[in-house]
């Protein structure tokens, strides 16, 4: 599954997975990061991982860890995607591939809008690179992604993107229309906009962010062809 039309993300109990995969997501998240309020530990993670397995993407987020740790987590889990969302280098993407052939890659980048082009500088290295998915989320300074932070979806627009891509930062089931509509992504991210507090997904919100997201995303489908 190179291209992901919809992930939630910051996934910390079964039922809420179960509940994302009955809502029509393709993809969870589990966040390994922590400092993390959505972490989960790997024993939690894969049971998480096993109630949904071969019926949805399982990706697992992580922030600056080490090859071998990565590694181990993805094997142990059952990871189908390994995402980077910390401030790893492109030539890790080499190491990775030699240990997990079968695993695909995200490239999550931090976005600020008032400096567009060093963003485009780190998409064109990690797309060189090999990178099967980028994710742009919103700059914060209170953390790496989950934050809840919007970015202006219209500036997008300007960055050029050649592998698949995923929207995140600050999308709810009531706005994530109008920001495909203005930035046409192939897919979208949320965490902290289907939640009743950090890490507890809301089932009534996961569904209706799914439809909603499904119904744009097809719109636009339909105007490209």
């Amino acid at each position: 599954m190179n291209c992901i039309q919809t992930k939630i993300c910051g996934i910390t109990r079964v039922a809420d997975a179960v509940a994302a995969l009955e809502a029509g997501a393709e993809a969870i998240g589990l966040n390994f990061y922590a400092k993390s309020k959505r972490f989960v530990s790997v024993a939690d993670a894969k049971a998480i991982a096993e109630s949904v397995q071969g019926q949805m993407a399982i990706v697992g987020v992580f922030v600056n860890a080490s090859v071998e740790r990565i590694c181990e987590v993805a094997s142990a889990v059952g990871l189908s995607h390994v995402q980077l969302h910390g401030d790893e280098q492109p030539a890790i993407l080499e190491s990775l591939r030699g240990r997990l052939p079968d695993t695909k890659f995200i490239r999550a980048i931090r976005v600020r809008e008032d400096d567009l082009r060093t963003a485009q500088l780190e998409i064109d290295d990690w797309q060189i690179s090999g990178v099967n998915l980028v994710l742009l989320d919103a700059a914060s300074l209170e953390g790496f992604g989950g934050t809840g932070t919007q970015l202006d979806w219209q500036q997008l627009e300007k960055l050029e993107l050649t592998v698949p891509w995923l929207l995140a930062g600050g999308l709810t089931p009531q706005n994530v229309g109008n920001a495909i509509s203005l930035c046409y992504p192939d897919g979208v991210d949320v965490a902290s906009g289907v939640e009743t507090e950090p890490g507890i997904k809301s089932n009534r919100l996961s569904a209706e962010f799914v439809s909603n997201a499904n119904t744009e995303l097809s719109n636009n489908a339909r105007k490209n062809r």
